[in-house]
């Protein structure tokens, strides 16, 4: 009987596709469950901060309640921004193994640098999609050979 497997070159490729999927999933279980959490008003004002709903959670402390309405609005502002900032900080560190950010974010990348990870990823997927059309071709060879050989019930010539 014919041998009707994918070949070891579209199996390296579902397998660098899965790898790197399983990757992805990683970073967005990750980002999932960060929470970002800050506070102000010594504590008196606790907020919480998910991808899921963005603020989750804000706990006023019976005490704030008795601060004035323009304090305790500014404690509310920085408790939120505070947990904001702390979840994009925890989405970051779960990015940063796949997408490596530049130690100082305000100063401009170097553009050569960027070119040449985009060429290095092109040329990686070049290869990947080379090897698979060399393998998917293969396979359509070993087919086209099965069906020449083929003497089953059915079979449309002599035998």
């Amino acid at each position: 009987m014919a041998d009707f497997s994918l070949g070891e070159g579209v199996e390296r490729y579902r397998r660098d596709m899965e790898a790197q999927m399983g990757e992805f999933t990683k970073i967005q279980e990750s980002i999932q469950a960060a929470v970002g959490s800050g506070e102000a008003a010594d504590g008196r004002v606790v907020a919480e901060y998910k991808a899921q709903g963005g603020l989750t959670k804000l706990d006023l402390d019976p005490r704030a309640m008795r601060m004035p309405a323009a304090d305790l609005s500014e404690a509310i502002r920085e408790a939120v921004n505070a947990a904001a900032q702390d979840f994009q900080t925890k989405v970051r560190e779960a990015s940063a193994a796949a997408f490596p950010m530049p130690e100082d974010p305000q100063k401009p990348g170097d553009p050569a640098a960027a070119l040449a990870s985009l060429d290095k990823i092109a040329n990686g997927f070049a290869g990947q999609m080379k090897e698979l059309a060399r393998e998917l071709g293969i396979q359509q060879q070993r087919a086209k050979e099965a069906m020449e050989n083929y003497k089953g019930p059915g079979f449309p010539g002599p035998r």
